[in-house]
């Protein structure tokens, strides 16, 4: 849908190219029409244009002097001049201030036509898709080390992809660690910030200033940074590739040197920033898959003990303990490993429900259920993280129905008990089978809530349309009586109602022509301007048109 705006001082001129172009089959326009250039600046001011087909000469203010000002408010309309002077002064003005097309009125409509033709192709082009990929690219480019960030920052909170999705991201993201081998993770803290670093754009820039330090130190090696909270970070680092050491070399020498150095990097923070940091650094290298538990273990090391003083310098230890203790162990924190990843998919999984995305909500759904029921399998149900993920399921289940009002309704329709009381369904199984069939529900409802919602928008406009039939009727006029913009309503009224809102005018205002017709004694111009048409000879054209008749001679033929 293109906006088309006619302006001349001249009104037959406007109101017969105005005609033309309502009943134009090329493409779908709304068409305005004003009879002077001040006339034509209220119209674009209150509405975007994006094509002015107008006069280059008028009293008041000419079309040279109306196209900067549309070309301000509207930088994409494309102008067209109309001309009765084969003047090139003129004519070069205007394409220099950025005017499509120039046409002189002795050379009829056709090149008019060709010139919005015209227009139009250059509105299209201008939103190519290869246009469109460049400038995404480009912004892809800018936003590279916020996209690295979320890939790490996923990779940390056990958001794995397939190996071979992850490898292509960090390869696009120009992530130099390779994902073929294990990775040593170092988790940091600064503890203490200046006095004069107040706000977050300057904990940034210290941020960033220790992660130079620090890749200044670590130079050797292969490293990339990951900012967490405001004062965390990680480091995830590789020995750099060599030929003349074994693999298992390359790691102890690797590991030896991250070890040794981080007490220097400590130093120079603290006498070039004057900020002080901690560190906890991993036993050993590990697999991909398994960043979550080791990161969630240097965490711990941080929040107990030695952690939580400053300028701490901790390694986890190597030493095994007692083969109960470390299955306990173990299990603990692969536990809270999996409790915080679930934690991070649950925010998804209230985004989907409240956003009505089922395709999205269902397989995170089933993807969060699998866990718990594996936890359940391996822990009990009795196990304090499955309980409070259940109460978490419900209370967002709950919040959903309460903010919507939905609670009754669902009521009516399905048990709502075991959401205020999880002991009612004691065993995790029942428990995911209810909360299965409630999201099947709240979906239904919501699909059938967003039909009638469209229904009830189409029917409003429709009835606007006969209340009005006799009145000036716009895509802008109908959208602002539904409150939503002209394009959103053509494109959902054609997709409901399979018609385009301009056809439905045209139709209703060709059915009360033929009513007034057949049951008054109005005249054919009366029953034109009653039936809404812009004159009566273009009713009659319209008419003729559609019926294969005249107006009269419809007249006659059903009345006869």
């Amino acid at each position: 849908m293109y906006k088309l705006l006619i302006v001349d001082d001249e009104p037959r001129i406007v109101n017969g190219l105005y005609e033309q172009f309502l009943d134009w089959g090329d493409v779908e326009l709304e068409v305005y029409r004003a009879y002077s250039a001040v006339e034509a600046l209220r119209i674009v001011s209150a509405a975007k244009m994006d094509i002015v087909l107008s006069d280059i000469h008028m009293p008041g203010m000419s079309g040279l002097q109306l196209q900067p000002k549309i070309m301000e408010l509207w930088p994409r309309c494309k102008m067209i001049f109309l001309t009765g002077y084969g003047d090139f002064d003129y004519i070069q003005s205007a394409m220099r201030h950025g005017g499509v097309d120039y046409i002189l009125k002795i050379e009829g409509d056709e090149p008019i036509f060709a010139a919005v033709r015209k227009a139009i192709a250059r509105l299209q082009d201008e939103l190519e898709v290869d246009r469109i990929i460049q400038g995404a690219k480009l912004q892809v480019r800018e936003s590279l080390p916020l996209q690295r960030k979320e890939l790490l920052m996923g990779l940390l909170e056990g958001e794995f992809e397939p190996r071979g999705t992850t490898l292509t991201r960090m390869r696009e993201l120009e992530i130099p660690l390779d994902f073929k081998e294990e990775v040593l993770l170092v988790a940091g803290r600064i503890d203490a910030w200046r006095q004069d670093v107040v706000s977050s754009y300057d904990k940034s820039l210290f941020v960033y200033g220790v992660q130079n330090i620090a890749d200044e130190y670590l130079t050797p090696l292969t490293k990339a940074s990951c900012s967490l909270r405001g004062s965390e970070f990680v480091w995830f680092i590789q020995p750099a590739a060599s030929e003349l050491h074994e693999v298992e070399e390359r790691w102890r020498n690797c590991e030896m040197f991250v070890r040794d150095t981080l007490s220097d990097i400590q130093a120079s923070c603290a006498k070039l920033l004057d900020v002080q940091l901690s560190f906890a650094v991993s036993a050993a290298s590990c697999e991909w898959e398994d960043l979550s538990i080791q990161h969630l273990k240097l965490q711990q090391m941080f929040r107990q003990g030695l952690g939580e003083g400053k300028e701490v310098l901790l390694f986890e230890p190597k030493t095994v303990m007692s083969e109960a203790g470390e299955t306990s162990r173990t299990i603990d924190i692969a536990a809270q490993a999996d409790g915080a990843l679930l934690s991070q998919k649950m925010k998804k999984l209230e985004w989907h429900l409240e956003s009505g995305q089922k395709e999205e909500f269902i397989p995170l759904f089933g993807d969060i259920t699998r866990t718990l029921e594996a936890l359940a399998a391996t822990c009990g149900e009795g196990m304090p993280l499955i309980i409070e993920f259940r109460y978490a399921l419900s209370g967002m289940f709950l919040t959903y129905l309460n903010r919507r009002g939905l609670f009754a309704e669902v009521s009516r329709r399905m048990r709502t008990e075991p959401l205020l009381n999880i002991s009612l369904l004691p065993v995790w199984r029942e428990a995911e089978a209810y909360l299965a069939e409630l999201s099947e529900l709240l979906f239904s409802l919501k699909q059938s809530e967003q039909k009638d919602r469209v229904s009830q928008i189409v029917a409003a406009v429709n009835l606007y349309i006969e209340q009005h039939i006799s009145e000036p009727l716009s895509l802008d006029i109908l959208a602002d009586h539904v409150y939503l913009h002209p394009t959103y309503l053509s494109r959902l009224y054609k997709i409901s109602a399979g018609i385009r809102v301009t056809d439905r005018i045209k139709e209703l205002r060709m059915k009360r022509a033929k009513e007034l017709l057949a049951n008054t004694r109005l005249k054919v111009h009366e029953v034109a301007v009653d039936a809404g048409f812009e004159s009566a000879h273009y009713f009659a054209k319209v008419f003729k048109r559609e019926m294969n008749l005249t107006p009269q001679e419809y007249r006659t033929m059903v009345t006869e």
